[in-house]
């Protein structure tokens, strides 16, 4: 899971149902969720079935500069005789691509629904490529829902099913060899990391003092649990657990950074005992030179874990 599904993930549990961004936040969710859904099965897929005379590299999830902002590219394959970008979509109903207009729709259950296009998505994250790379690099737009069906297609890139994927790669391999891959990924590799932290807080509106403090039940999943006895308690659902404190540090340095106040502290996990706060972060929040603060150790695989179980 990358940052910004996780963020997404954190406000969808941690904000009031009354908050303003919570609906939007709740609806963009749900959209990246399907797209991750089928860049997970597409990378599957390819790892099971593509056969090429060399190993291609799989790429996923970057984000390249172009003129004054960034090209997003959900999967990039780097093979000694091709570069391809894949444009992921995991989309049902029927779709029309207006190719005189460069516009998009979708018809489903008898509704016509305006979308980007993703022929134009494509084709700025191929031309960022291109420039980037200083390569030719190819486009293919990827169906990986079976539900969903062309009926008009787009003017200048392929539409290709997830099933048949792998064989439409295979033919994009049958020229001459012109790349080093290595290459290609150590210098797409060298881009800089993006911080979706601030630019999606600033775009919903959210601030500290508007989430919901607390750990939280993985059963209730909105309930703050109680600390009794080296345990944490549900008083809704009874379930209890020696280290749910660990996903609700997780999710707080996701959201605001690995940097934890002391005295904040208290408050986000909910106990007032001194000692009971110092075990509790003991191994998980450690000191440094400055009195006062302590660092989050990052283990982005508890949030994964986490909201793994709470999704599936």
């Amino acid at each position: 899971m990358n940052n910004e599904l996780l963020i997404r993930m954190i406000l969808a549990e941690r904000l009031p149902k009354n908050h303003a961004a919570w609906n939007p936040v709740t609806r963009e969710l749900k959209n990246a969720l399907a797209g991750a859904g089928g860049e997970e099965r597409t990378l599957a897929l390819l790892n099971k079935e593509l056969e090429l005379p060399e190993s291609p590299m799989l790429l996923k999830d970057l984000h390249i500069p172009i003129k004054e902002g960034y090209a997003q590219i959900d999967i990039l394959l780097l093979h000694r005789k091709f570069v391809c970008v894949l444009e992921v979509k995991n989309m049902t109903g029927e779709f029309y691509f207006d190719t005189e207009n460069f516009q998009f729709h979708r018809m489903i259950d008898g509704r016509r629904e305006g979308m980007k296009n993703p022929e134009s998505q494509l084709h700025r994250a191929v031309k960022a490529a291109e420039k980037f790379l200083h390569a030719p690099v190819d486009g293919i737009i990827v169906l990986a829902s079976r539900s969903g069906r062309v009926v008009e297609g787009p003017k200048h890139y392929p539409v290709v099913s997830l099933d048949y994927l792998p064989f439409y790669l295979e033919k994009l391999a049958e020229g001459e060899k012109r790349l080093d891959p290595l290459v290609l990924a150590a210098k797409l590799r060298s881009l800089p990391k993006r911080d979706f932290r601030k630019q999606l807080l600033e775009r919903y509106g959210v601030s500290l003092n508007e989430i919901r403090l607390g750990v939280t039940c993985k059963s209730c999943r909105n309930c703050a649990m109680i600390r009794s006895e080296r345990k944490w308690h549900c008083v809704r659902c009874g379930m209890y657990s020696k280290d749910a404190h660990e996903v609700t540090l997780q999710e707080f340095a996701v959201l605001f950074g690995e940097e934890l106040p002391t005295g904040f502290a208290y408050r986000l996990l909910g106990v007032e005992d001194k000692y009971v706060l110092y075990r509790l972060l003991e191994k998980s929040a450690l000191q440094g030179n400055e009195r006062g603060k302590r660092w989050i150790v990052p283990r982005p695989e508890l949030l994964e874990a986490y909201f793994r179980a709470v999704y599936r």
